[in-house]
C-alpha cells in the first residue's frame, strides 16, 4: 500500500493492515491456523501469489514470523487481537446488514461453527455431528468434538454418528450470528436435529455461536420498525 504521507497512527495503521485480505489473514492466524495451505482453503477467493504477498508484508513489518514451513503471530500481531473484536463489534452492530448470498459459504460457517463449540459441556467422550448443509451448495461434513480439540472432516471420519443436523447454510449462519436461536429455527422445521435423545438435547449447548452475536442481535433490534 502507498503512504498516505501522513505521520499519524490511524494513517499509519491503514498502511500495514489496508490492503485487501490482510486483515482476514490476521484473523486466521489469531484461530491458530497456520500453515499455507490452511489459510488459503480458510481465505476462499484468495490467490496463492496475493496470499504470499500479504504474508511477506506481515512479516516485514513484525506482525508475523515464519517457523519452517508454519506462520505465528508477533507480540505485535498478537496485540491486534482486541483491535479486531472492537472493529468486529462495530461492524456487527452499525454495518452488517442482509447477507449477499454469494457470501454464504457452507466450508466457512461449518469452520467457524467448529471454533465455538464449549468442549467442557461435552458428556466426556468424543462425540460426532454429521452436518447435511442443503441449498445450491449442498455438502456434508462431520465434527468430531473431543475435550482436547474440534475437528472438521469433509470426508467420513469413520466414526459412529451420535447427532445429524440437516439445516440450509443461511439459517446456520442465521444460527451462528445470533440472528436467530437454534431451539427457534429447530422449533419452525429450518433446522432438524435427530439422534439419541440424551444427545439431541445436550446439542444445542455444545454450540456458542459467533463471538459478535450479541452486537449482531442489538444491530437487528436498533433497525427494528418502532
Amino acid at each position: 500500500m502507498r503512504s498516505y504521507g501522513q505521520y499519524c497512527p490511524i494513517a499509519k495503521a491503514a498502511e500495514t493492515l489496508g490492503d485487501r485480505w490482510t486483515i482476514l489473514i490476521v484473523r486466521e492466524l489469531s484461530f491458530g491456523v497456520d500453515h499455507f495451505n490452511e489459510l488459503q482453503r480458510c481465505l476462499p477467493g484468495i490467490s496463492r501469489s496475493v496470499l504470499t504477498q500479504r504474508l511477506r508484508h506481515l512479516e516485514r513489518v513484525g506482525i508475523i514470523e515464519r517457523r519452517s514451513a508454519t506462520y505465528h503471530l508477533t507480540s505485535a500481531g498478537q496485540s491486534l487481537r482486541p483491535v479486531l473484536r472492537e472493529l468486529g463489534l462495530w461492524a456487527a452492530r452499525w454495518a452488517f446488514g442482509e447477507p449477499d448470498p454469494r457470501e454464504l459459504d457452507p466450508d466457512l460457517v461449518i469452520r467457524w461453527i467448529s471454533r465455538h463449540v464449549d468442549t467442557g459441556a461435552l458428556p466426556g467422550h468424543r462425540v460426532v455431528t454429521q452436518f447435511d448443509l442443503t441449498g445450491p451448495r449442498a455438502r456434508r461434513y462431520w465434527l468430531v468434538l473431543e475435550l482436547a480439540e474440534v475437528s472438521v472432516c469433509l470426508h467420513d471420519p469413520g466414526f459412529q454418528v451420535d447427532v445429524f443436523v440437516v439445516a440450509g447454510t443461511a439459517v446456520l449462519y442465521d444460527v451462528y450470528l445470533g440472528r436467530r436461536t437454534l431451539p427457534g429455527a429447530i422449533r419452525d422445521g429450518l433446522v432438524a436435529v435427530s439422534g439419541s435423545p440424551a444427545m439431541v438435547r445436550a446439542f444445542p449447548r455444545w454450540l456458542t455461536g459467533s463471538d459478535f452475536a450479541n452486537a449482531v442481535r442489538q444491530g437487528m433490534a436498533d433497525l427494528a420498525p418502532r
